[in-house]
Formats: C-alpha cells, sequence, structure tokens
C-alpha cells in the first residue's frame, strides 16, 4: 500500500498537475487549457493517441465494407446456385428417353428408338495394349514355370 501512497504524493506535489487542476470548465472551452505545462510535455503521446485513433477508426471502417462486400458475394453465389440446380433440373427433364421420343414424335420426323445397346468405340491406348502384351507374356512364362514344375515333381514322385 505504500508503493501506491508514494504514487498518489507524487502526482499531488506535481506542479503541472496542480496547475492543470485549478484550470475551469471556461479554459477547457476556450482551449487555454492546451497552454498549460502539463500538456505541452505529453503533446507526443497526445498526438500519437490521435494518430492510432485514425487508423482505428479507418481499420473499422475498411472491415465494415469487406463484411459488407462479403454479404453480397455470399447472396449472389446463392443465387448462383439455385439457378444452376434450376438449369441442371430443366436439362435432366429434357433429356429423358420419354420426353425425346415425345418431342420427336410432336416434329412429325421419322425416327424409331433402337433395339440394341449402344457401343462405345474408344481409341486405342498403345500404352495400355503394350502393358496388355507383357501380362501375357509373363503370364504364360509363370504357367510354363508352373508346369515345368510340376513335371519334376512328378517324377520324383514315381
Amino acid at each position: 500500500m505504500s508503493f501506491w501512497k508514494k504514487i498518489i504524493e507524487t502526482i499531488k506535489g506535481n506542479e503541472d498537475f496542480s496547475e492543470l487542476k485549478s484550470s475551469s470548465f471556461r479554459d477547457f472551452l476556450n482551449g487555454n487549457i492546451l497552454n498549460k505545462k502539463f500538456f505541452q510535455k505529453q503533446i507526443k503521446l497526445f498526438l500519437l493517441l490521435f494518430v492510432l485513433t485514425i487508423f482505428y477508426i479507418n481499420n473499422r471502417y475498411k472491415c465494415e465494407l469487406l463484411v459488407a462486400e462479403e454479404v453480397k458475394l455470399k447472396s449472389e453465389l446463392q443465387d448462383i446456385k439455385f439457378e444452376s440446380l434450376t438449369i441442371s433440373a430443366k436439362l435432366t427433364t429434357l433429356g429423358r428417353r420419354t420426353y425425346v421420343l415425345d418431342y420427336v414424335n410432336s416434329k412429325g420426323l421419322d425416327l424409331k428408338e433402337s433395339s440394341l445397346a449402344p457401343i462405345v468405340i474408344e481409341e486405342p491406348d498403345l500404352k495400355k495394349e503394350e502393358m496388355l502384351l507383357k501380362a501375357k507374356e509373363e503370364h504364360e512364362k509363370a504357367t510354363e514355370k508352373i508346369k515345368q514344375d510340376t513335371t519334376k515333381n512328378e517324377e520324383i514322385i514315381r
């Protein structure tokens, strides 16, 4: 407790603080309070506080703008998702077999549905074919080796 008492006595005994204490509300309104020694000594601190306050206000303003933009973009994204779902549903409906048949019949085209399943024609993959050939060769070699081993075992058993 004696530590705090020393601090309070130091503040009370300080001439700058006692001069500030004797100023009135009128001095505050006139701006004469800025001529006091206490404010003149602390002008750098007040300027620093002023600059930090400006930065704080600017930062808050920019953050609010970013949040507003984020909300706007989220709502646009949701609208685009719904539009995409609607278009996808329409395409699914238009691509159904019954709808296509009805559409062809309504246009009077002489097209008929094929009774055979469609065949997918793929472009030959040379690497895949080489790998298959190698696998077949290895398989044939392995079967030959197994046949030779089994014949040797049969000869030993006899």
